[in-house]
């Protein structure tokens, strides 16, 4: 049976390849898109993700979330990086449909109570959704089959400040609480994500391959490598967020590590993720009574990039 998800996520352009390759995958039943700030605005990662579905015929709800972080000032969106439209500036017909009734920590909350132990949260954005479910139903810990995060920095360097990754930095005191959760929690931080690039050619064969899902994300891949080579003098675009949807259906792509994680909450390290190797002690307080968690610290480009491929030639034919 597909495995059942729920992409929590600020569409955004790598969140739009995540959704394309879940929405691609045959092994992959997506239940709903719940949306957050950080790439773009709540509201308008609700209108994009309303969009992309309503493009792709994909059959799933939306539900809005949260439009702040839990304690601190909202940061502005990554216009920058993602074009004001948080899609590079390509244009995706807009939707008639409006969002769920229920918000977004709520729909998750009545999702896994609907289907317990079936349901896997994969969070490519900032974690506010997530911990608000928490403080709402702290039970959704037993009741989630898997938690997949898109987030931090453990031996990299970050990317919006030396030590933060973008959606760790928007919500730290998020970051934290889901990090310190006991549920069966697996982390893509910028470690596995760095080491990938969807190249221009890579791209355009993707959009010739399936030209339904792949010419808008071409189009925006694009957009996306103008600020990569610009900013990084890379020759390409890194899709950090595939990486959440990929460990379901291809793990061997990842080296894995376990350990407890945290998230410093304030001063100048605010966003950083700090990490104790499982089965080690230290002097740090932070890691006291947090379970550890699974780490992809490294991916295997070749396979990775090779399966998104093969999934998106699949559900063209």
């Amino acid at each position: 049976m597909p495995q059942k998800i729920i992409i929590d996520t600020d569409p955004g352009i790598d969140d739009a390849m995540a959704i394309a390759y879940a929405v691609a995958h045959p092994d992959i039943e997506v239940l709903a898109l719940t949306t957050i700030f950080g790439n773009v605005r709540t509201q308008e990662a609700t209108a994009n993700a309303l969009a992309l579905l309503d493009h792709w015929n994909a059959p799933a709800d939306v539900a809005e979330g949260e439009s702040a972080p839990m304690a601190i000032q909202a940061n502005e969106p990554s216009y920058l990086v993602h074009g004001r439209n948080g899609f590079g500036g390509v244009e995706i017909p807009a939707s008639g449909r409006s969002a769920h009734a229920l918000d977004a920590a709520s729909y998750m909350i009545e999702a896994t109570r609907r289907h317990p132990g079936e349901i896997t949260l994969c969070a490519v954005g900032p974690l506010t959704n997530l911990a608000r479910a928490l403080e709402r139903d702290p039970e959704i810990v037993t009741r989630v089959r898997a938690v997949v995060v898109m987030g931090g920095a453990v031996h990299r360097k970050g990317n919006v400040t030396p030590v933060a990754e973008a959606n760790f930095w928007n919500d730290p005191h998020a970051a934290d609480a889901v990090l310190g959760a006991k549920w069966p929690l697996v982390l893509a931080p910028l470690d596995c994500t760095m080491p990938v690039l969807f190249t221009p050619d890579y791209m355009e064969a993707v959009a010739r391959e399936n030209p339904k899902l792949g010419k808008p994300l071409s189009e925006m891949a694009a957009a996306y490598s103008r600020f990569y080579r610009s900013h990084l003098g890379l020759g390409g675009c890194v899709p950090h967020d595939v990486m959440a949807i990929s460990w379901l259906t291809v793990p061997g792509a990842f080296r894995l590590q376990k350990g407890a994680l945290a998230v410093i909450t304030e001063g100048p390290a605010i966003g950083q993720c700090v990490f104790q190797p499982g089965g080690t002690r230290s002097r740090a307080t932070v890691f006291d009574g947090r379970p550890d968690h699974l780490v992809m610290v490294d991916t295997d480009p070749g396979l990775f990039l090779a399966d998104f491929m093969t999934v998106m030639t699949g559900h063209a034919a």
